[in-house]
């Protein structure tokens, strides 16, 4: 689900990201990555059915925020458009009409469904 870069193409409009909009990384590392790392380290000696736990809510909270980065992205091309000198009715209907990142949306629910599951599964554990 990481992407080097976000264009959104509705009808014959395209979005792009801000400037200085930074795209989501393909590492693996990151802040909640790093988040679940610290709590790995603090429950050591935990089994390896937890540290599978603990891969997938570090896996679920990297996706939620290369998600989150392509909604912000869009979000900021909405903003650009709405504050372009080339505003347009149609560019305002192509953002009106178009799908957007819907995909993202639905993603997002997913897996924030899927973290809070794995939160409460590292709790009990605890």
């Amino acid at each position: 689900m990481a992407r080097t870069g976000v264009a959104v193409r509705l009808d014959a409009v395209e979005i792009l990201p801000a400037e200085g909009a930074v795209p989501a990384p393909d590492l693996p590392a990151g802040p909640g990555v790093d988040a679940v790392e610290a709590l790995r380290q603090r429950l050591a000696g935990t089994t390896a059915k937890e540290h599978v736990v603990l891969d997938f809510l570090a896996d679920d909270l990297r996706e939620a925020s290369d998600a989150l980065a392509v909604l912000q992205a869009y979000l900021r091309g909405v903003e650009a458009t709405l504050g372009g000198a080339d505003v347009s009715q149609q560019r305002l209907l192509a953002l009106s009409l178009g799908r957007g990142p819907v995909d993202q949306i639905d993603a997002l629910a997913e897996l924030l469904a899927s973290v809070r599951r794995r939160l409460a599964q590292v709790a009990v554990r605890m």
